[in-house]
């Protein structure tokens, strides 16, 4: 039983309980101090109002220093003032913004943390969009997607898209808000009408108000159900099921499968599309061949974009794996039989395998992409023949596959060659060229292709991989001076397939100028465009803003004088006469000309140490029968 302070037994005296007499002293005393030291508490207040009083009374004296503050270990209780912590999660999150999570607001994470959040959120992103639109690939229906091309002529929505999704959210939130709104609005009506305990807002007293409904309404089961459910007796009748079926059978008929149907033209249009079908009829030699199915744009290059895009975020956050997968497929859904690619995706596979040292797979690489004219991969093809014919010396790589290749690199881009021959001096001259570095879809074989090659400081890619390589800086450069100090009748025995020909290095300059008179013409045509457009749509704002979103295109002229003014400085310089460094170059095509250097080196220093023209014939019979040993 429990106990309680008032005594409940009559057997026990008036004065036992639960408490003792000890116990009530205690509490006297107690509260005896706490009303002693309330009551000193306030007399030492009055002292200091009657000594704040008489200070105001007195004359103040200008020269008397101010009153020193006691320190917080002498200044009484009722002073002190500890910091209040309490709530204090709640008093930061009023500083949150709305639409913010309270706990990554307030979250104290560090650069790289941040960047790799957004990274890793950017790539569900994209990766949501390719699977959606791999999903209406692989399951095309002409019929629907010509209905779904009428309606957005019409002006209808695509409800697939990811801005129709966001939008709709926010107005079911703002519809949400209005109607919970709306019911708190009428709740609080029908309590000041009714009163709150009224049961007039209840459900039992609304349910009271409406109809019973009728027998239309019932779901019966079982031998309850009328007869017209359950047998097909009325020739009016129509068995939904049947003609789901009917339908999905005639879609299953219709659905190709574009992933499969368009492999290799993802990237075409219907004209080259019909160019390639001609070209595929005539080297068949067959009128009744089969005819392509047309690649539905633009929604196979928007395919292959997100997938580009997806790659480079995985290549940005080093899952290689994933991106080398998703770079390999859009090389396969985009073709390796066209010169030219839309994409960047083999590049940055190429600048891959060169990064994490995979020197096969780049081998593999270049192979299957002969006829791709980027200087990414046809100067990374040389260097990877270099490093295996001069460092590390391996079977089947020689001197003259290493500038073969080179040859075919200068072929297709000619400004990279004398990037990397002459890099401190291009340094000096190039400027405002990052940019061009972080754009990274330049044309290939132009000027800007070369400056995103030439003057990338990253060192897994372009200059940056070349700079950290022993040597091969100094052997383009001798290969250069090679072709450029070789007569025009030497170098013409030369098979100009294969080897360099000093036309192909003298060629920047007739290259140059064409790209100067097209960016002219391009200019002036836009110009001219927009002139028209100002005429007719003066009074209209959307023009001015449409103008101000159009991205700026790089200035190929400023980069054209610039490159000029580099070739200028070497020429100035005699860069371009002195001998090359035979150690790069091969002994097989150069034996002559390294005898006569010898002959040479060993003339000069027979004239400097004072021999005589006996003492210089017998040294050189001496190095003759030295050489032919």
């Amino acid at each position: 039983m429990a106990k309680t302070k008032s005594n409940h037994n009559k057997h026990r005296k008036k004065d036992a309980g639960n408490w003792s007499n000890a116990d009530h002293e205690h509490r006297m005393a107690t509260r005896i101090a706490s009303l002693q030291k309330k009551r000193e508490r306030k007399q030492r207040a009055l002292l200091e109002q009657e000594e704040q009083n008489e200070e105001q009374l007195q004359p103040l004296d200008d020269d008397k220093p101010p009153a020193a503050k006691k320190p917080k270990h002498e200044q009484p209780l009722h002073q002190k003032r500890s910091k209040n912590y309490r709530n204090k999660h709640a008093r930061l999150a009023q500083h949150v913004p709305e639409h913010t999570y309270k706990h990554t607001h307030l979250a104290h994470d560090g650069y790289e943390q941040i960047e790799s959040s957004k990274l890793r959120l950017a790539t569900s992103q994209i990766q949501r969009q390719v699977t959606a639109l791999k999903e209406r690939l692989e399951e095309w229906d002409p019929v629907e997607e010509a209905e779904l091309a009428e309606a957005a002529a019409e002006g209808a929505v695509d409800e697939t898209s990811m801005e129709h999704k966001l939008k709709l959210h926010a107005e079911h939130r703002k519809e949400d808000a209005m109607a919970r709104a709306k019911a708190q609005s009428e709740v609080v009506l029908l309590h000041a009408k009714h009163g709150v305990n009224s049961s007039f807002h209840r459900r039992k007293h609304n349910l009271k108000k409406h109809e019973r409904p009728g027998p239309e309404t019932w779901k019966l089961k079982g031998a309850a159900r009328p007869a017209w459910e359950v047998y097909d007796f009325d020739t009016r009748y129509q068995d939904p099921h049947v003609k789901a079926h009917e339908d999905a059978n005639a879609r299953a008929r219709r659905v190709k499968n574009i992933i499969r149907l368009c492999k290799g033209r993802f990237a075409l249009d219907n004209d080259e599309m019909d160019e390639a079908s001609d070209s595929s009829d005539g080297d068949n030699n067959n009128n009744n061949s089969k005819k392509l199915f047309p690649t539905p744009q633009p929604y196979c290059r928007k395919y292959l974009s997100l997938l580009t895009q997806l790659g480079s975020l995985q290549l940005e956050r080093k899952n290689y794996s994933s991106a080398r997968k998703d770079f390999l497929e859009v090389l396969e859904l985009e073709g390796t039989n066209w010169p030219y690619s839309i994409t960047n995706a083999r590049n940055q596979l190429m600048n891959m395998y060169m990064s994490t040292n995979r020197p096969a797979s780049a081998r593999k690489l270049w192979e299957r992409l002969d006829n791709d004219g980027s200087a990414w991969i046809r100067y990374s093809a040389a260097l990877i023949e270099y490093v295996s014919w001069n460092l590390l010396q391996e079977e089947g790589s020689t001197a003259e596959s290493a500038e073969r290749l080179l040859a075919k690199a200068i072929r297709g881009n000619v400004y990279v060659a004398f990037f990397l021959g002459w890099p401190q001096m291009f340094e000096k001259a190039m400027e405002y060229t990052e940019e061009l570095v972080e754009r990274g879809d330049s044309p290939s074989g132009s000027i800007l292709e070369a400056i995103e090659y030439g003057c990338c400081v990253n060192d897994d890619k372009g200059l940056g991989m070349w700079g950290g390589t022993d040597g091969s800086l100094e052997w383009v450069r001798s290969v250069i001076l090679k072709v450029l100090n070789t007569s025009d009748d030497e170098g013409s025995d030369a098979n100009a397939e294969d080897k360099l020909v000093k036309a192909d290095l003298m060629s920047w300059e007739s290259k140059l100028a064409k790209e100067e008179e097209e960016y002219e013409r391009e200019r002036n045509e836009k110009e001219d465009m927009k002139a028209n457009e100002e005429v007719i749509e003066s009074d209209n704002e959307e023009s001015s803003n449409h103008e101000e979103e159009d991205e700026e295109e790089p200035d190929s002229l400023m980069y054209a004088g610039m490159f000029r003014t580099a070739m200028d400085w070497l020429q100035d310089a005699g860069e371009f006469l002195q001998a090359p460094s035979y150690d790069f170059i091969s002994t097989e095509d150069n034996t002559d000309e390294k005898d006569e250097v010898d002959d040479m080196t060993a003339n000069q220093t027979a004239n400097e140490d004072g021999l005589d023209d006996g003492d210089d014939s017998g040294s050189g019979t001496d190095d003759s029968s030295e050489s032919e040993e």
